[in-house]
């Protein structure tokens, strides 16, 4: 085919290549092409993640292929040859700077890999897509091999919008649960979508001009891709339309009329109008997609994110401690939980951590610091500016396919000021990017090695270097995919309780991936659940036939012993491994509360475990000082403390008033803390819910009753509310209230075995003893083994044969469980 523009050096003179380095150049140019290929659309379903861990793997494999291969080449050619432009030594330098923030960070490893969601944000992953850069500048020499790579970007691309359009309009074809709602893409978020669908709206766009602005070519090949390019774009402008994101419909805007400002230049080098149908459709697209809102029949639901307000404000907070550098690559949530003001507490998603800002740009920022972001803002400001100038300059063959690549280039530099991004719309960045180099810098530095010893060694370390480096990596990641593979199966067996393969695939996930805090965290989670199920899950011993009394209680201290033991090493592994956790993840917020969480349930078993929970949930609270449920727990320790130390208080005397003393000091406490909690989100009613117990535990009724009614207002719907405050009513004297309440709130929940209980109460002091029995009954299919329900089942029965009227003391029983 004939080629209309240069993209490489000319090599007309050269003899013809070795077949070695045939090879290598075939397996180079197609590892690229099946990356950009498949990245839009590569999932698996063996991982928690089904979408950007497994494109990072796929993106280290075609990255290691091709560079190996590239390398390769030169040492089959002997001859050293690369691409000159500046953007590759600011390329150069931004990465020299991210593994510096990535050195400093406050989580080295988690900089290191990428957060989960966030493996695009990873130093692995940056380096990848730099060495993806390197290779394609230098591999990609003819026009045919650009348009190659750039019909596989629509290909790819088209597959994952055409995808996205049947998610939206509710036709789920990949079997897997995940994929069984519109809001699943291949891309990432809704919207990262929306800006891939842009992004080839205006590739398809700049292909389809530059179809416009050459020969035509016949045959089957040229009416397929233009049939493809044609559907791509009708696609994915239906999808920006119905998706409605404003930054992506602006981007797209913009883009367009940078599009068709530069096709004005170069109007006279146009057979005809027809290459400027799509840009121009696309312009009043998104005007009328700005003014009106529409579905288009799609269902795509809305996707949170920080505003840009806020998303500035923990930019600007983490700049301030961490200026040059950042608080490394990966760790916008760490520092959403530290800066994010009380204000967040007043919306609906107060307890969500936040993984980004409301735009690349403002996630950048506080992780990789001042250096980070403009280094990454002079690879777009001389890009841009210099491709801006080429295609002003550019000769009739070289515009047409220069303004496509650019425009779409242009668009995704917009969107990350606009809108986060995905590891899929990375890719595509510095592929495009790449591309751009290709067309407008055709300025080569060629040496043969017979020349250049220097060049020699220099390429054959590389190669070595590169081999040795790939070889023990993949060793690595397989480590680190496998550990994936076994968290993702732990985490569907706990969704079952099945505890015993849960800690199995976990302990083998810790054994593959120690710097994981993730694994370790939930290890320890998994712990507490498995001993809190041995201790709800006791079966009761039967005598056998023929079994001494001695024997058969002999047998039951042995079982509870065992059963003992297994608790306490149990619970000494969770506390382990929450340990462990903090210990890898030290500014992880959420470590610190499952640890925090733990020592809770070993106070008043384990001396000194109230000081532990104390210290432990105080680093939390320095790590997300905003988060009003933090607070709200060290008053629920100390709730617990005063009821402990109630429950130990000595009869008369000195000691009587020493402890006394301590349970006022604890409810102190407790009131001090949730009304901290109070102060940061007014409407919390978990704080609310537990004052109201404090008030009650000091002898205030009154106000516990005025506080809790408060509580049951906000959350209609909550049983434990609704039960405490039937408790209440009860000892307040209005026990008809408590009566009802506790009838409202088993029709909410069926299954709640204590109000029931309660209610039986209640009913058999006001002699209704039938009604009694039939509560007591369904407790009693709740707990077939509990002694004390069956007993006083019997006790009911023998009530109603007898005729005698009901318990009118006024004392309720104590809980059933």
């Amino acid at each position: 085919m004939q080629e209309t523009i240069q993209v490489g050096q000319s090599t007309a003179a050269e003899p013809k290549p070795r077949l070695l380095a045939r090879i290598c150049d075939a397996v180079t140019k197609w590892s690229l092409i099946v990356l950009v290929f498949l990245i839009p659309v590569f999932v698996l379903p063996w991982t928690t993640e089904a979408a950007d861990f497994n494109k990072q793997m796929l993106l280290f494999l075609g990255v290691s292929v091709a560079a190996i291969a590239w390398m390769g080449k030169m040492l089959a050619e002997r001859r050293f040859e690369y691409r000159r432009s500046v953007v590759n030594i600011v390329v150069l330098v931004f990465l020299g700077v991210y593994g510096l923030s990535t050195w400093l960070s406050v989580n080295p490893y988690l900089s290191l890999t990428g957060n989960y969601g966030q493996a695009r944000d990873g130093l692995l992953t940056v380096i990848a897509l730099a060495v993806l850069y390197f290779v394609t500048i230098n591999s990609v020499q003819t026009e045919s091999e650009l348009r190659r790579l750039l019909t596989a970007v629509v290909g790819g691309g088209f597959v994952a919008v055409a995808y996205g359009l049947l998610q939206g309009l509710g036709i789920f074809v990949l079997p897997f649960a995940f994929a069984g709602k519109a809001s699943f893409n291949t891309v990432g978020t809704v919207s990262a979508l929306g800006i891939l669908a842009a992004f080839l709206v205006m590739l398809c766009s700049g292909l389809l001009l530059y179809g416009h602005g050459r020969p035509s070519q016949p045959g089957v090949k040229a009416y397929a891709t233009k049939v493809l390019l044609i559907a791509t774009s009708v696609i994915s402008l239906w999808l920006v339309a119905a998706i409605g994101f404003w930054p992506v419909t602006v981007a797209l805007l913009i883009s367009s009329l940078v599009l068709i400002g530069y096709t004005f230049v170069h109007a006279s080098s146009l057979r005809g109008l027809n290459g400027v149908i799509l840009p121009a459709a696309t312009v009043v697209v998104t005007i009328l997609a700005l003014l009106f809102s529409w579905s288009l029949g799609l269902h795509f639901p809305l996707e949170v994110m920080p505003s840009t307000s806020t998303s500035f404000d923990i930019a600007t907070q983490t700049i301030r401690d961490f200026p040059f550098l950042g608080s490394g690559p990966g760790t916008y949530i760490f520092d959403f939980a530290k800066y994010h003001t009380a204000e967040l507490n007043n919306t609906n998603f107060w307890n969500v951590r936040f993984d980004r800002g409301s735009s690349r740009f403002l996630t950048l920022l506080p992780s990789v610091g001042l250096l980070g972001i403009l280094t990454w803002l002079l690879i777009s400001l001389l890009l841009l500016g210099s491709a801006a100038k080429k295609l002003l300059k550019a000769d009739e063959a070289t515009w047409h396919i220069l303004i496509g690549i650019f425009s779409a280039w242009l668009l995704l530099v917009l969107s990350k000021f606009l809108y986060s991004s995905s590891l899929t719309l990375e890719v595509l960045f510095w592929v495009t990017m790449a591309l751009l180099v290709v067309v407008h810098k055709h300025d080569f530095y060629s040496v043969r090695f017979e020349k250049s010893p220097r060049a020699s060694m220099l390429v054959t370390f590389a190669f070595i270097l590169g081999l040795v480096f790939i070889l023990s990596g993949a060793f690595v990641q397989v480590q680190r995919y496998s550990g994936e593979v076994a968290f993702a199966r732990a985490m569907e067996a706990k969704s079952s309780q099945n505890y015993d393969l849960a800690i199995e695939q976990l302990v083998k996930a810790t054994n593959l991936n120690k710097h994981n805090d993730v694994y370790q965290r939930n290890l320890a989670m998994v712990l507490i659940s498995k001993t809190e199920q041995l201790a709800a899950n006791q079966t009761p011993l039967v005598q056998e036939d023929g079994e001494s009394e001695d024997a058969f209680k002999e047998r039951q201290t042995k079982a509870m012993q065992e059963r003992s033991q297994i608790a306490s090493m149990l619970t000494t592994k969770a506390v382990q491994s929450a340990r462990t956790a903090t210990e890898i993840g030290a500014v992880n917020v959420a470590n610190w509360s499952v640890l925090a969480s733990i020592y809770k349930k070993l106070i008043g078993v384990t001396e000194g475990a109230e000081n532990w929970t104390l210290t432990t949930y105080e680093q939390a609270s320095q790590l997300e000082p905003n988060n009003p449920s933090l607070p709200t727990e060290v008053g629920k320790m100390y709730l617990l403390l005063s009821d402990l130390a109630r429950n130990s208080l000595a009869p008369s005397g000195k000691a009587a008033d020493e402890g006394w003393a301590k349970v006022t000091g604890y409810l102190d406490k407790a009131d001090e803390y949730f009304n901290r909690a109070v102060e940061l989100k007014s409407d919390y009613g978990s704080a609310r819910y537990n004052l109201a117990l404090v008030l009650d535990r000091q002898g205030k009724l009154e106000e516990a009753i005025s506080s809790m009614e408060s509580v049951a207002k906000d959350n209609p719907k909550d049983v434990g509310v609704g039960f405490q405050l039937a408790l209440l009513y009860y000892r307040n004297d209005q026990k008809d209230a408590a009566t009802r309440l506790l009838e409202s709130v088993i029709n909410l929940t069926p299954n709640f075995s204590n109000a029931r209980w309660y209610l039986a109460a209640m009913y058999e002091e006001r002699g209704e003893i039938e009604k009694a029995i039939s509560q007591i009954e369904i407790v009693q299919s709740f707990n077939p083994d509990n002694q004390q329900v069956a007993d006083k089942l019997a006790s009911l029965q023998d009530e109603l044969k007898a005729g005698t009227v009901g318990d009118e003391d006024g004392e309720l029983p104590p809980p059933v469980e």
